[in-house]
């Protein structure tokens, strides 16, 4: 099901208003669009090894342009898939009542007199070969429907080794090591941002402006709790660097089959559905369904150095709450001790700055570019 805060957009404010600004000003730097770039925050992969790296190919994205790194969606993109490719079904008898019984007896005694018998993935080419002679006004039909056997049973083949408690983990584009290979090639680059001259626009965005934000100055703050309302009220500018950025794909490994999952999409009807399906079209792919959208890629950069200004009054208890929470993870990046080195300091009378380099060797994914699901399927817009 759709999470509640995808129903509408809601007025920026506060620190929503705030993260809209810092938004525009990362997609515009960084070449990257708003008609499909979602922020992760916190920004980094935990843990630093394969299945760390392939769980953003699982997620289901909400539709916000921020999305909480800790929040994994509680449906997974590979349960979905075989859910649905584990079903799908077309019926022997389905088939014989599209050529007829005539034509099909012809076909299956043509068929025991080939030795050694063609392969599944060979009858289609085969039938429309024989049916252009003996058939003819069935032999696209015929082809068209022993296709989409083979490419059923081909699809739930692949599926196996993933299958049960001992099967492997489902892969997405690549290795964790692999990802650090290609950081060391990334591009290098820096920006400034500006809270002042920012826009806060966003609502010719992928989400059309929806944007939930659910943290505040530090990792796990409310929003609107005081320290953060007068942070994100204030002249908030940052400098920015980013080294070794690269896009990042999260192609489903060899247990996927775009054709079929494509097929599945574009026709709800049975076959290749059965009646009754478990999980249902509408479930999987309808307007409230399971599977509106994926993650097709990340934005990864191989270090962060970012210096944050504001020029917010905070009293010495505020201060000291502040530097409490702050190896927690500080707004932009919200990296924490470990991942990240993060200093806040105060000015005498007024002021802020905080300081968050990453930690060596640790990638910040930046966050992701998402797909609608029939988009990614090259089917509609989904």
């Amino acid at each position: 099901m759709l999470r509640q805060h995808e129903a509408a957009a809601v007025t920026p404010g506060g620190m929503e208003g705030l993260q809209n600004r810092w938004y525009n000003a990362v997609v515009r730097s960084l070449n990257l669009t708003s008609a499909a770039f979602q922020l992760l925050q916190p920004s980094f992969v935990v843990p630093q090894t394969n299945l760390g790296l392939w769980r953003y190919g699982q997620e289901i994205p909400q539709r916000s342009l921020t999305a909480n790194a800790y929040d994994m969606s509680l449906d997974r993109f590979f349960d979905i898939y075989a859910a649905v490719v584990g079903q799908l079904n077309f019926p022997e008898s389905c088939f014989r009542a599209d050529i007829g019984d005539d034509t099909y007896e012809a076909w299956t005694a043509y068929l025991a007199t080939l030795h050694p018998q063609p392969s599944a993935q060979q009858l289609p080419s085969l039938f429309l070969v024989w049916a252009m002679i003996n058939a003819p006004t069935v032999a696209n039909v015929g082809q068209q429907d022993l296709a989409e056997i083979a490419l059923i049973g081909s699809a739930q083949a692949a599926l196996e080794p993933y299958a049960g408690p001992d099967g492997q983990p489902a892969e997405f584009g690549g290795s964790y090591a692999q990802l650090i290979q290609s950081l060391a090639h990334g591009i290098t680059t820096s920006f400034s941002f500006d809270s002042r001259t920012a826009s806060g626009d966003v609502s010719g965005s992928w989400t059309g402006g929806v944007d939930t934000v659910s943290d505040g100055l530090w990792s796990g703050a409310v929003p609107g709790n005081r320290q953060s309302l007068l942070f994100s009220r204030s002249h908030v500018q940052a400098s920015v660097g980013v080294s070794g950025l690269v896009t990042w794909p999260l192609t489903p490994g060899p247990w996927y089959d775009s054709s079929i999952f494509a097929t599945a999409y574009a026709d709800p009807a049975t076959p290749p559905w059965p009646d009754p399906a478990q999980p249902a079209w509408d479930a999987v792919f309808g307007a409230d369904g399971s599977l509106p959208r994926v993650m097709a890629s990340l934005a990864v950069a191989k270090g962060i150095d970012v210096t944050v200004t504001s020029d917010a009054v905070y009293s010495p208890l505020d201060q000291a709450i502040i530097e409490t929470f702050a190896p927690l993870g500080l707004w932009p990046f919200y990296l924490p001790s470990g991942m990240a080195q993060t200093t806040v300091s105060f000015g005498p009378s007024s002021g802020m700055t905080i300081r968050t380099v990453s930690a060596p060797g640790t990638p910040v994914v930046l966050g992701g570019n998402v797909q609608a699901i029939g988009a990614f399927l090259g089917v509609g817009a989904g």
